[in-house]
């Protein structure tokens, strides 16, 4: 044993350097350019069938409004009119009765212009992927939500909030006061159901169910019954909220 291992070594290293060693010169390459292939061709023509498409789904008129809707003002009248869109959808609920429905300002990301409301206006209107649900709380709980009005005047309907010197004077869900214990049926979107902005008062309801319907898409299926009726829309306030000095 003790002769074998100076033979492994010397073994190695002939094998070692004996092996011949290259060093490269230059490299060779060839470029194939997309423009001239043939899988390159389907796949374009592919695109721009496909962008056909989309183009005339997004084009595609689907209501016509008397006059510019925006989010400016305490009560604005985009966010009056999201919140009718949501309210219509209210059938994605079977059994169940809508007490308020609710919308947060900063969703609403574009005003709608008068005239002619294209699918792809609605999706600069509300570009998110959030979806409509149904959420359950408790009086004491949407009395919280009274802070986030007077702070930054959030959309709802089925409430009329007066608020005088910065504080809630009075809170109606119908025309009656909101009762503490009692549960009401907020229809809102699931990012403001996990408490999104700041909306943790809905984080903890009583019950969630959920629609599977976007918000973008509630507001398109509000649009085109409305077209369908040839009814336009119009821009309106109806003093839902009130702040007074």
């Amino acid at each position: 044993m003790i002769r074998r291992v100076p033979i492994l070594i010397i073994v190695h290293i002939l094998l070692f350097s004996c092996h011949p060693r290259y060093l490269k010169q230059s490299e060779k390459s060839e470029h194939y350019s997309l423009k001239e292939s043939s899988v390159s061709n389907v796949l374009n023509d592919s695109l721009s069938r496909y962008k056909k498409k989309v183009d005339q789904e997004t084009g595609r008129v689907i209501s016509t409004l008397s006059g510019e809707i925006t989010k400016e003002g305490n009560e604005s009248t985009l966010g009056n009119f999201v919140c009718d869109a949501l309210n219509y959808n209210k059938d994605f609920f079977p059994g169940e009765t809508v007490d308020v429905v609710i919308v947060n300002r900063g969703g609403l990301r574009a005003n709608l212009p008068k005239g002619d409301i294209r699918v792809i206006n609605i999706f600069e209107l509300m570009p998110f992927e959030n979806e409509l649900v149904l959420v359950t709380i408790k009086g004491k709980e949407l009395l919280k939500f009274v802070p986030h009005v007077i702070e930054k005047k959030h959309p709802f309907l089925g409430m009329k909030i007066k608020i005088k010197n910065g504080q809630s004077e009075s809170v109606l869900v119908g025309d009656e006061p909101v009762d503490e214990t009692k549960n009401y049926n907020v229809l809102t979107s699931d990012y403001l159901a996990n408490g999104g902005d700041s909306f943790t008062f809905l984080s903890n309801p009583v019950s969630i169910k959920p629609s599977g319907l976007k918000i973008r898409d509630a507001i398109i299926n509000y649009c085109d019954f409305e077209k369908k009726l040839k009814q336009t829309i119009d821009p309106y306030k109806d003093g839902r909220l009130i702040i007074s000095k």
